[in-house]
């Protein structure tokens, strides 16, 4: 049964991958006819568009996925169904829906600041090879409608009726703005019985001062002092890969003092465009944030770090298989997240569930 499973599965991964394929290069031959700069937005555009059509006609294959007991992680108050989580890269409520019938446990949805933003010039995002493998660089600079229209968007969806527990990732360019940003979610969900948690994204590589929290421990530590005074949910703290040994050390312990703490390890990892192959501007502001499998060896050297410290911690970076995602929990992570390789390839998530 598992190796027919398998094989459904490489299928379907097959199939989504050449869609893909086809619709990134049909777009990129229009950017060229036209005279624009090769911008793979336009292809995420593109290919949500599709697949919102498809699944509004039920023509999405989704395997059939059975939950396991022992794959179950409960974490303070939130309980998950698996270690699989998705990461807070996207924000379209149709493809979250797919990745949670697909039988991922939960996740963080897509950072966002008190009030809306656009974020950087385009091209703001590209696709590059690393060692041979798929990676993403963004410098996206957080684009976003704000807090408040948010949390409307995501009560009035049909996410909420999936019943697994959703982070609401909190971006800021200030202390203040983080704890703002904070107050328009929670004046929204204090009084709902629904398992959500706060993600502080402390650690954004392509906001002018958005990582100033993760070398000002005193600063963060403040401001998770403010959030837990208004709240008993849990917040996780999103460190960053280019953080040094001992910023992220002296972050975990501090971070020890508070109640329902989880870390997230961890982000993107600033790159400029010549670094990945790319031409200076193919990335409007020079460089971004690399993710992709580029960033595993990372995420494993920031788990040794963090596990002297008992926190639960969410491994984010490079996980893309079950290997991957074995070699991060027998390390001592709680859950994973998974970011780029949802974006390639979301059939990922049942392959690895059945292996586990």
């Amino acid at each position: 049964m598992l190796h027919y499973f398998l094989v459904m599965i490489s299928f379907y991964s097959f199939v989504y991958k050449a869609i893909r394929f086809l619709i990134k290069h049909i777009v990129y031959i229009i950017q060229k006819l036209k005279n624009k700069p090769k911008d793979l937005e336009d292809v995420v555009l593109v290919g949500h568009n599709f697949l919102d059509k498809l699944m509004t006609y039920n023509l999405v294959p989704i395997p059939n996925i059975k939950k396991n007991k022992s794959l179950k992680r409960s974490i303070y108050d939130l309980e998950f169904d698996n270690p699989l989580t998705f990461s807070s890269y996207e924000s379209n409520l149709m493809l979250l829906s797919f990745f949670y019938k697909l039988g991922i446990a939960g996740g963080c949805y897509k950072t966002m600041m008190t009030t809306s933003r656009e974020g950087n010039k385009r091209p703001r995002l590209q696709e590059v090879t690393i060692d041979n493998r798929d990676c993403l660089i963004n410098a996206m600079g957080l684009p976003g409608p704000g807090a408040s229209s948010t949390i409307k968007s995501i009560l009035n969806s049909s996410l909420l009726s999936y019943k697994r527990p959703l982070g609401l990732s909190i971006g800021g360019e200030s202390p203040t703005e983080y704890y703002d940003t904070f107050l328009n979610y929670n004046s929204v969900i204090s009084n709902l019985n629904y398992p959500f948690y706060y993600e502080l994204n402390i650690s954004c590589p392509n906001t002018e001062k958005g990582k100033h929290l993760t070398s000002n421990i005193e600063l963060l530590e403040q401001l998770v002092s403010n959030i837990r005074k208004s709240t008993k949910r849990v917040i996780s703290i999103k460190l960053s890969p280019d953080q040094t040994k001992q910023q992220i050390q002296q972050t975990a312990e501090m971070l020890t003092k508070f109640d329902s703490i989880i870390i997230n390890a961890g982000n993107t990892q600033f790159k400029s465009t010549v670094e990945v192959g790319l031409k200076k501007y193919d990335i409007s502001i020079g460089g971004g944030g690399l993710s992709g499998d580029a960033l595993f060896k990372r995420t494993k050297e920031m788990l040794d770090l963090l596990t002297p410290f008992n926190l639960p911690i969410i491994a984010t970076g490079g996980i893309s298989s079950y290997s991957k995602v074995k070699s991060c929990l027998d390390s001592g992570a709680s859950l994973v997240g998974m970011a780029t390789a949802l974006a390639l390839n979301p059939y990922c998530i049942p392959k690895i569930l059945k292996q586990l």
